[in-house]
């Protein structure tokens, strides 16, 4: 496989009742933080660090987000640890507001983002990279989706030079527009 450059840093993070989530961030396991239960997917690299930092009596393995969200919401862990990105959706959800959880203060790993292609298809991947960086480059410069600069093709390019990135961010919009539609998003490593 091919990797793009990185498109997107996230993390785990904590989210739950406020109290036992500073308990998993300070891996505190004692006085008031003994009844820690943390709620973690399988197969997950969330899984891998609560694993390392835990021992076993302060997690839960969960199969699916589903079952994770119904555990945390019927108190069988009173902590989940997931990417950020996940937990910022889910502490949307109403039935999640009402127990009034918070998401952490800290990521606590970084998992960076990008784009896979096949290992044998140098110029797709070559494609993909340069779009990725057209975005960043789109952003950069302040440019934004313009329908007037959006150019449709009539037919393939016969090579991947004769492309023009910058369709990516004319048709599209850049990578801010895209990654990050909400104005109030925390970026966090993803300046």
């Amino acid at each position: 496989f091919t990797f793009s450059s990185p498109y997107y840093y996230d993390g785990m993070v904590y989210f739950g009742n406020e109290t036992f989530v500073e308990c998993a961030e300070k891996r505190k396991r004692h006085d008031h933080c003994s009844s820690l239960r943390i709620c973690v997917l399988r197969q997950s690299t969330s899984l891998d660090y609560v694993e390392h930092y835990f021992p076993s009596d302060f997690f839960i393995v969960v199969s699916s987000t589903e079952q994770q969200e119904e555990m945390l919401l019927n108190d069988s862990c009173n902590v989940v640890a997931a990417d950020g990105s996940y937990l910022l959706g889910l502490k949307s959800k109403e039935r999640m507001k009402a127990k009034k959880f918070v998401v952490g203060k800290r990521v606590i790993t970084s998992e960076p983002l990008a784009v896979v292609t096949l290992k044998g298809n140098r110029e797709f991947s070559d494609i993909i990279n340069w779009v990725v960086h057209a975005l960043f480059y789109g952003e950069e410069q302040g440019l934004s989706k313009n329908s007037s600069l959006c150019q449709t093709y009539k037919e393939l390019a016969s090579h991947a030079s004769d492309l023009n990135f910058m369709n990516a961010v004319y048709c599209v919009g850049n990578y801010g527009d895209i990654i990050f539609v909400d104005e109030q998003s925390n970026r966090g490593m993803n300046q």
